[in-house]
């Protein structure tokens, strides 16, 4: 049997965690006003936005222990296993999780999926398909290596501060000043597009680096209230045979992105 392992910034709900089956979460850490918290289930982490305003906040990487106690329970039941974890240009989250799986011995690879969040969610997805459909573990590997280069996200945020003070972009050009607001792509790092001018520019930017032949889509808002109304009209008129699900980041990614971000996730045929 393979089960499927993966960091918390995944996004899935209890619900979503359940009817996987064979997806393990291992969470990733934050820290709020001094108090560390391990981010959970994305209908298990109350309501942690107008903390992350008033305070000032830290993310980390699972603990080395989180992954070996999970390596091991699966690897003690038979089970061979596939972790997919968060950009390495991100975090250090996958170089723990390589050296879990070296001390814990067994059948684990380590993918990393050169994303996070709701497009690391579709390659979860997706992995999950291929064991369910009896795919074996090396060409399922091999697969999912292709795929991850088929997932992709645009993004845009309302204030650099939190992008910036967590050291994860590496431009002086990216501006919030006036109207103006920031497109970013991320391909394993974080990489700046443009400023644009205006709601309507932002945009339309954001669904020109988006190809042709998406077959999933999901919008990503920071906070219940963002607006992406716009947005998803925008997507539904060119891609009209694509159902656009709708998911609300966790503490994690709000941490970095700040209130009132929003960004597409998307994976092609």
């Amino acid at each position: 049997m393979i089960a499927v392992v993966t960091d918390s910034s995944v996004g899935y709900s209890s619900a979503e965690i359940a009817d996987r089956g064979i997806v393990r979460v291992v969470p990733l850490n934050y820290e709020i006003g001094g108090k560390t918290y391990e981010e959970k289930a994305s209908d298990k982490n109350g309501t942690f936005l107008p903390a992350l305003a008033s305070s000032v906040c830290k993310t980390a990487q699972p603990t080395l222990n989180n992954f070996i106690r999970t390596f091991s329970s699966l690897v003690e039941k038979g089970c061979d296993v596939i972790c997919i974890v968060l950009s390495a240009s991100l975090s250090g989250t996958y170089s723990s999780a390589k050296f879990a799986a070296s001390q814990v011995g067994g059948k684990i690879y380590v993918l990393d999926s050169r994303t996070i969040g709701d497009a690391m969610h579709l390659l979860v997805d997706e992995a999950v398909n291929l064991v369910k459909a009896g795919i074996g573990f090396d060409r399922a590997v091999e697969m999912l290596e292709e795929l991850k280069s088929k997932i992709g996200i645009v993004f845009s945020v309302e204030t650099l501060e939190n992008i910036v003070r967590g050291g994860r972009l590496n431009t002086n050009k990216a501006k919030t000043n006036l109207n103006f607001r920031p497109v970013f792509e991320l391909k394993a790092k974080i990489l700046f597009k443009g400023n644009y001018r205006g709601p309507r520019e932002r945009l339309e930017e954001m669904i020109s680096l988006i190809p042709e032949g998406v077959r999933r889509i999901i919008v990503s808002r920071c906070g219940e209230s963002t607006d992406v109304s716009a947005l998803t009209a925008m997507l539904k008129e060119r891609f009209p045979a694509v159902y656009i699900h709708q998911r609300v980041v966790g503490p994690v990614l709000s941490i970095h992105v700040g209130a009132g971000a929003f960004g597409v996730s998307y994976v092609l045929r």
